[in-house]
C-alpha cells in the first residue's frame, strides 16, 4: 500500500469518526435547547408566582428567577454554578412549608434544576464525542491536505476531478470551523457524506493516472 493509499485510507477512517460523531451531537443539541426553552418557562412562571407572594425573601427569589431567565450571560459560569442557583431558590422556600404557593414556586426551581442538569449531561455526551477528534485535528489536516495536493498535481483537469476538489475543499474548511467549534448542523453532515463518497473514487482514479507515484512506506 503506497503513502496515498495509506492517506486516503485513514482519511476515511476519520471522517467516518466524525461523521458519526456529529450525527449525534446534530440530533443532541435540539434536546439541549429545549431543555433551556423550559427553564426560561419555569423561570416565567416562579415571577408570576412570585408577584402573589407577600414575603420577605420574594426579592432575592425574584431575583434568581432574573438570572436564571437571563440564560445565555449567566450560563458562562460553570453548570454547577447554575444548578446551585436554582437548588438555592428551593432551599429559600423550605423553610415556608405548609405555604401552598411557596410549594408551587419551589416545584419551579426544582424544575429548573433538573433541566439544567440533563442539558449538562447532553452536553457532556457531545464533548465526549468530539473530544478524540479534536485530539488528532492536526494529522487528519496533513492527511486531507496531502490527497488534495495529489488530486490537484496527478489527475487530469475535468469535471470529475473539479468536484473531487471542490468536495476535499469543503471538508478542509470544515476541518478549520471544527477547530473553532463544530459546525453543529446538517451541512457539516452531508458535507462529510459527499467527502467519504470521493475517497472511494480517489483511490481507483489515482491509481490509474500515474502508476508511477511514490510506494514510500512511510506511516501516515
Amino acid at each position: 500500500m503506497n503513502m496515498f493509499d495509506r492517506a486516503n485510507e485513514a482519511l476515511r477512517q476519520d471522517l467516518e469518526g466524525y461523521a458519526r460523531a456529529l450525527q449525534t451531537i446534530v440530533t443532541t443539541l435540539p434536546r439541549a435547547r429545549g431543555l433551556c426553552d423550559r427553564v426560561v418557562k419555569e423561570t416565567r412562571l416562579a415571577g408570576a408566582l412570585l408577584a402573589f407572594w407577600s414575603n420577605a425573601q420574594v426579592g432575592e427569589l425574584t431575583q434568581l428567577a432574573f438570572h436564571l431567565t437571563n440564560l445565555w450571560p449567566y450560563r458562562e459560569q460553570p453548570f454547577a454554578r447554575t444548578v446551585e442557583a436554582a437548588l438555592r431558590g428551593v432551599r429559600l422556600l423550605a423553610r415556608q412549608s405548609g405555604d401552598p404557593l411557596a410549594a408551587e414556586i419551589s416545584a419551579c426551581f426544582s424544575n429548573i434544576a433538573q433541566f439544567f442538569d440533563e442539558e449538562r449531561a447532553l452536553l457532556e455526551e457531545c464533548h465526549s464525542l468530539i473530544q478524540p477528534h479534536a485530539n488528532s485535528m492536526d494529522m487528519t489536516r496533513k492527511r486531507l491536505n496531502l490527497l488534495v495536493a495529489t488530486v490537484d498535481a496527478r489527475l487530469a483537469a475535468s469535471a470529475e476531478q473539479q468536484a473531487m476538489l471542490e468536495a476535499y475543499l469543503e471538508a478542509v474548511a470544515l476541518l478549520r470551523d471544527w477547530e473553532g467549534g463544530v459546525p453543529l448542523e446538517e451541512r457539516g453532515v452531508e458535507i462529510l457524506a459527499r467527502c467519504l463518497e470521493m475517497l472511494e473514487r480517489v483511490d481507483q482514479m489515482i491509481g490509474a493516472a500515474d502508476q508511477t507515484a511514490p510506494t514510500s512506506v512511510v506511516h501516515l
